[in-house]
């Protein structure tokens, strides 16, 4: 006798933005079907969550999945809907059986993956060019290699490649010298300029081949991008340090934003091309060590799932923002709070390259040292980049402004880390939640910011005494700090602390976000040369092992030049990447001699030798 009623039922469970509503059909005590039938969770990031749960519950029969998704709120909203759904069809515990499909780490496994004879290895697949990340170095990496003629295969620890910090990330490639969209918004650019900006923020501390590497090809690529990738890029804008530079560089505007304001208009066109070229992609897999041969060449990548083999090896798997351990060791600071990066900064790569004797640098280096909070799985809260732009304040717990707002955001996040709790509320009005709601969040927030504020990730209050008591602030003290800031707004002065731009008059209704210093990855890692090549700790290529991506170091100075440079540094030196280990692979089919390359590592120089 059947348990459970045939028919269709309605269930719905609470994500990020707000309910998640399906309909589960069911016949003779089985799942049939499972339709998400309303949503509003945030595009891209929450996608491929919403894709995947009908399926795995349909094949599994189960609600009760514990899978990587990259978005476990929307996830999870969508087996609390189901299991909504069966209670009306009379017994939802029929599909309450447990299901793990995360991707845990063989723990019984001690194999030394080191100088082994690969005869004795089985492989699940082999293939030219062997690609760990898909994310922005993943991606532009694949998509060279298929396109200078090499196969191409990517393993990912997510589920989709919607989940890397590409995505997450306000949609900004960062590039000078002279690009297509500065030269029609009249910007005035060259390289000389932008490299003598990198140079002044950079303070020494950045790797010369690198930055040098970026300026000569920056522009290049983002001509690549749009021409043959298909990213549409809407406008130029300035969002870095440059005024502060002026007397090194001429201020220019770099930042290049994507038509859809987030990085979904980077991500899917990027894994649009390389599919469309062939390339072929494993997604949930952990990459656990490199497989070298008697030689010390790396020739395959061992994983939770087997064994992959490939010519050459590139290694693209973000940072480390989300692993402690190597937080604590290496950057104490960004320790104590969370990363609003992805769920693929565990370091892995950079783990991976150490075991077999890899350089590392600059490990005590943030991405960027940057202001917001993740609330919910995908809603970065906090104006990250363009902090200077928009009449706003900040205020610390006691309900005060302690400095001027109108700072590189790298230094405002120092100086709110030195504030008691070490956070600020930022405080502005009607006329930015209607004006630049995209300020707010990557990706872009909600029109109005209507979504936000109904999920409590904004506080909104008709009166002062209503934002303090949301925000538990003292009302006198805050009524006093915004009658002030009002006062010396209609007077065009900051007496307090002498801030320049964008003073303006806060009206009702006000809104609060709580802000706090906090980095979406680290730009510390692996050692690399011109070639992408990875170095060993005496500056010796390691043969068949090459890095891209936040996954290496060098790559940027003591201060962060501007939004999307991240971006920008992953694409280049990840299509790089894919030219280089294809270009030595096709070599050697067609009989020319291999190139191997000694660097000098206090200049980036290289030369090349027979081999």
């Amino acid at each position: 006798m059947s348990k459970l009623k045939n028919g269709t039922y309605q269930g719905s469970g609470t994500g990020n933005r707000g309910k998640i509503t399906v309909s589960v059909t069911v016949k003779d005590d089985r799942i049939t079907n499972v339709n998400i039938d309303n949503q509003n969770e945030t595009d891209g990031i929450s996608t491929a969550a919403l894709q995947k749960a009908p399926e795995l519950i349909t094949n599994y029969q189960s609600y009760n999945i514990d899978a990587v998704t990259g978005a476990t709120v929307s996830f999870q909203a969508v087996q609390k809907a189901v299991q909504n759904a069966l209670t009306k069809a009379g017994d939802d515990s029929t599909f309450d059986k447990p299901i793990d499909l995360r991707n845990t780490v063989e723990e019984t496994d001690d194999t030394d993956y080191r100088y082994l004879d690969s005869a004795t290895l089985k492989f699940e697949d082999s293939t030219d060019v062997l690609i760990v990340g898909a994310g922005a170095s993943g991606l532009s990496a694949a998509i060279a290699a298929r396109q200078a003629g090499a196969n191409a295969l990517v393993l990912e620890y997510a589920s989709s490649y919607m989940l890397s910090d590409m995505t997450l990330s306000g949609g900004y490639y960062n590039a000078g010298g002279g690009t297509s969209l500065q030269r029609k918004q009249g910007i005035e650019d060259s390289k000389e300029n932008w490299d003598n900006y990198l140079k002044a923020v950079g303070q020494g501390f950045e790797d010369d081949m690198m930055r040098e590497t970026i300026v000569e090809h920056g522009a290049e690529d983002y001509e690549w991008l749009v021409k043959d990738v298909g990213v549409n890029f809407l406008e130029v804008q300035m969002i870095g340090n440059e005024m502060a530079m002026k007397d090194y560089a001429t201020p220019a505007a770099r930042s290049h934003l994507t038509a859809e304001k987030s990085g979904v208009g980077l991500s899917r066109p990027l894994f649009k091309k390389a599919s469309k070229l062939g390339t072929k992609f494993i997604f949930n897999v952990t990459a656990q060590s490199l497989i070298t041969n008697k030689t010390g060449r790396v020739i395959g990548v061992h994983t939770n799932k087997g064994n992959y083999r490939g010519k050459n090896i590139i290694v693209a798997t973000a940072g480390f923002s989300r692993n402690k351990n190597l937080l604590k060791s290496f950057a104490p600071d960004f320790a104590v709070g969370e990363s609003y990066g992805s769920i693929r900064q565990n370091g892995d790569g950079i783990i991976m390259g150490t075991e077999i004797g890899a350089k590392l640098s600059d490990m005590w280096m943030p991405i960027a040292s940057s202001i917001g909070t993740q609330s919910g799985d995908n809603v970065c809260i906090g104006p990250i980049c363009a902090a200077w732009k928009y009449p706003y304040i900040w205020l610390g717990k006691d309900g005060k402004r302690h400095f001027r707002e109108d700072m590189y955001f790298e230094e405002g996040s120092k100086h709110i880390a030195a504030l008691p709790g070490g956070y600020v509320w930022l405080v502005f009005d009607q006329r930015m939640a209607d004006e630049n709601p995209g300020a707010f969040s990557a990706p872009a927030a909600s029109p109005r910011l209507k979504r936000e504020v109904e999920d409590g990730y904004f506080k909104k209050a008709d009166t002062i005494e209503d934002l303090a008591k949301q925000t538990d602030l003292d009302p006198e003290v805050l009524n006093a700090t915004i009658n002030k800031w009002n006062t010396d707004s209609e007077n065009g002065q900051d007496s307090e602390f002498g801030r320049e731009n964008v003073l303006g008059t806060l009206k009702a209704p006000y809104y609060a976000a709580k802000m706090a210093p906090s980095t979406p990855d680290t730009a510390g890692g692996l050692t690399i040369n011109s070639h992408t090549q990875v170095l060993d700790n005496r500056d010796k290529i390691i043969p068949g092992f090459y890095a891209a991506g936040s996954t290496t170091g060098g790559w940027r100075g003591m201060t962060y030049p501007g939004c999307g440079m991240g971006i920008t540094n992953a694409i280049v030196f990840g299509r790089l990447a894919g030219e280089e280990a294809a270009k030595s692979i096709l070599d050697a089919n067609s009989g020319a001699s291999q190139h191997e390359t000694t660097t000098d590592a206090s200049t980036g120089a290289s030369h090349h030798v027979n081999a």
